[in-house]
């Protein structure tokens, strides 16, 4: 059931050729030798139901084989992968539904104000279970994991690393002060993934990427600065049993996601254009990261898929025409 009743014309304007949309189905429909974006996606807690519902409109508008693989870290990761396996306009209700309860955010909980356990023993296995035989198929997903030592960045791939991706989740959204726990994957122990890395763009070139499309859940112009000095002295002595390195990167400034945001806000000035970014317009449409408020949750939603469709409908020139291509021909054309 969509969230919208969004109209056939209006679907139609996002996928004609030109458009961005237009663009990312004939890859869609492509052979899977020619070459796609990689697809970024961020997180943030319960105000990730608007990455997730974007997804839905991609999923919807059959783009799911566009992108050549998809990464992203925190809730992101959870997204994404329901995103590839086909059920992300199903898992909308993961947040509007299974997590807009004091069950699972409890701020009188000091020892777990975020019940990550629950979240995945509970409203992911049993309620939304995962149709892991169709994310084997799909693109490779890239879990960005937080080592709970080093506070490093470690990438997991759901293809090849083995892990059970129920523990990939818990591993990445096992955040600190909120939930306070360290998971174990094989014989490394982690933490919330966003501490690593919040935005992976850059891990995504490092994997061989040249284009991404990035569905983002902050506004232009935020940044992760340096926490006023009283959060962090409580930090320090909050959350008992994380390493140094771990605390650091809770109130420290994130210099590779400020950079990575920068460039992301003057994409419209490179040439050639490599990412294309999904900003939310009505900033009073995003929700808190800890909101049980399922009104709001459902607004944020849906002001996604609006907003995504609109994102889709934008001109898009590839870098060049290939022979046979829709409207192709053998001349080259730049950006």
């Amino acid at each position: 059931m969509k969230l919208l009743d969004v109209e056939a014309d209006a679907s139609q304007e996002a996928l004609k050729p030109g458009t961005l949309g237009g663009y990312l189905l004939q890859l869609a429909d492509a052979p899977a030798a020619r070459p796609r974006p990689a697809l970024i996606v961020q997180g943030g807690g319960m105000r990730a139901i608007y990455s997730m519902a974007a997804l839905a409109v991609l999923e919807d508008l059959g783009l799911r084989n566009a992108f050549s693989m998809v990464l992203g870290s925190s809730a992101g990761v959870l997204n994404s992968a329901y995103f590839l396996a086909g059920q992300a306009r199903k898992s909308v209700s993961i947040y509007t539904d299974g997590l807009s309860n004091r069950r699972f955010i409890a701020p009188w909980r000091p020892w777990k104000v975020i019940d990550v356990d629950r979240m995945v023993d509970v409203t992911l296995k049993r309620h939304h279970p995962i149709d892991e035989a169709a994310l084997i198929a799909a693109a490779p997903l890239h879990a960005v994991l937080a080592n709970a030592e080093s506070g490093a960045a470690d990438v997991v791939c759901h293809r090849d690393c083995g892990f059970d991706i129920y523990e990939v989740f818990r591993a990445t959204v096992a955040i600190p002060l909120l939930y306070n726990r360290k998971v174990a994957l094989g014989e490394r122990r982690y933490v919330d993934g966003g501490l690593a890395d919040l935005l992976p763009l850059s891990t995504a070139r490092s994997l061989g990427a040249t284009e991404a499309v990035v569905l983002v859940t902050r506004n232009p112009g935020h940044r992760k600065l340096a926490s006023p000095r009283p959060l962090r002295a409580l930090t320090h002595a909050f959350p008992s049993g994380q390493s140094r390195a771990v605390r650091a990167r809770i109130v420290e400034a994130d210099p590779n996601y400020n950079r990575t945001m920068e460039e992301l806000e003057s994409e419209h000035e490179r040439s050639p254009r490599t990412t294309w970014t999904l900003w939310p317009q009505q900033l009073d449409h995003l929700v808190n990261r800890n909101t049980t408020d399922r009104g709001r949750l459902l607004a944020s939603a849906a002001r996604a898929e609006t907003e995504t469709l609109a994102f889709l409908r934008q001109p898009h020139l590839p870098r060049f025409v290939r022979p046979g291509d829709p409207g192709g021909g053998a001349k080259r054309f730049r950006r």
